[in-house]
């Protein structure tokens, strides 16, 4: 008997539901893991039309920071990562949570400037702060790494990651105990809206579920099911990828940055490296299916240029995912008051997604199940657009 049951409902579709969710990746399961902690009784029936997490939750790095540059982002990255903290012990799934950092390197005075202010204004009030290190203390501290004309380096010794496909697994198990339904291989074709109000979603072949509630965090198709009712929000993809290499030793715990240039490397807890080059794979696709090699040379290069051993590493796999990004870099939460009643979006994360779900999860639930709208929930309603209240993140990686 294996411990963790498989969190798939395999029994026959409901012709209802209180609430339908549109997406079974992390953001999807997020909102069912929120409404299982809120203790929602109501029958919940999230749809996913592949695998569980088969968008972008199994094609990411799987870290989280605390540090971004914006007071919104940043606050709402503490209250997530003490949601990620207590979801082994809530779901009974070890997400491998490591705090393992993050480390900056800096190459202009005026991007070192920033980082120290953000440091004093936001991070260090909020608990997270970086520190300073010179170049001699990073080279005594990291000896594997190559340090070229870097001007500083900043650590954040409370960032850290998890293992992305166990964080689906968490979420789906505890929402799986609480009666809420999850199911593959079905997809949602279009909403249904009668008298300006959710009445349904029609599923590809024609079955309808009555619901008078749906959320749609299907990520970069997200517009493709708010289409079938006339909405469309500001999101597209940008294309990013990730290699992996065989396992060495371990030596590098944090992630290290190249701020300027986008690019990073970083090492999992088996001894893999995992890099990125930000040149190369940006394309408005969702074709994830080719490998651009331009990238993948790029971030040969990038190996070669921060690892001591860089040169001498054998590449093992890589595969390409996107950010689902706003014009702000940040996320999309709630609903609009003049979009048909009962209708919620949760999408737009701009590749920090996995790691801000299980919060973003609980603060929709609650707006959804008791119409509470959280203070932290209110700076990412989809109405910030048109009111012209951008978070304007800039501290975006890749």
């Amino acid at each position: 008997m294996p411990l963790i049951e498989n969190p798939v409902y395999n029994g026959p579709v409901p012709d209802r539901a209180d609430i339908v969710i549109v997406g079974g990746g992390s953001v999807g399961l997020g909102t069912a893991y929120g409404l299982a902690k809120l203790g929602y009784s109501g029958e919940v029936l999230v749809f996913e039309r592949s695998y569980l997490g088969s968008g972008n939750a199994t094609r990411n790095a799987a870290r989280f920071r605390y540090h971004f540059f914006s007071k919104e982002n940043s606050k709402f990255a503490k209250e997530a990562i003490r949601r990620l903290d207590e979801i082994p012990k809530l779901s009974g799934v070890n997400i491998i949570f490591n705090k393992g950092g993050y480390l900056w390197f800096v190459f202009k005075e005026k991007y070192a400037k920033v980082f120290k202010k953000f440091n004093k204004e936001v991070w260090a009030p909020l608990g997270a702060p970086v520190r300073e290190l010179s170049l001699d203390e990073v080279k005594s501290l990291y000896p594997y790494l190559r340090i070229e004309n870097a001007l500083t380096a900043f650590v954040g010794e409370n960032d850290g990651s998890f293992h992305h496909d166990y964080l689906v697994l968490a979420m789906a198990s505890f929402a799986k105990k609480h009666g809420i339904k999850i199911m593959t291989r079905i997809e949602v074709e279009r909403i249904i809206v009668e008298g300006g109000k959710v009445k349904g979603v029609r599923l590809k072949g024609g079955k309808v579920i009555k619901t008078n509630n749906v959320v749609i965090s299907a990520g970069v198709w997200s517009n493709d099911i708010l289409k079938t009712v006339g909405i469309e929000v500001p999101i597209k993809p940008d294309r990013k990828c990730l290699l992996v290499t065989e396992p060495y030793r371990f030596v590098l715990e944090p992630l290290v940055i190249l701020f300027e240039e986008g690019h990073y490397i970083g090492q999992t807890l088996k001894g893999e490296f995992i890099a990125s080059s930000a040149k190369g794979a940006d394309t408005e696709t969702k074709d994830y299916s080719k490998l651009p090699f331009k990238w993948l040379l790029e971030t040969a290069k990038v190996l070669k240029r921060m690892l001591k051993i860089g040169s001498a590493i054998r590449i093992l796999r890589a595969w390409c995912g996107s950010y689902n990004v706003t014009p702000d870099h940040s996320h999309i939460l709630g609903r609009d008051p003049e979009w048909p009643e009962g209708l919620y979006i949760n999408t737009g994360y701009s590749g920090h997604g996995m790691m801000l779900a299980p919060y973003s999860g609980e603060l929709l639930a609650k707006f959804i199940a008791k119409g509470v709208v959280d203070p932290d929930l209110k700076p990412y309603l989809p109405t910030r657009f048109k009111e012209g209240r951008l978070i304007k993140e800039s501290l975006v990686i890749g």
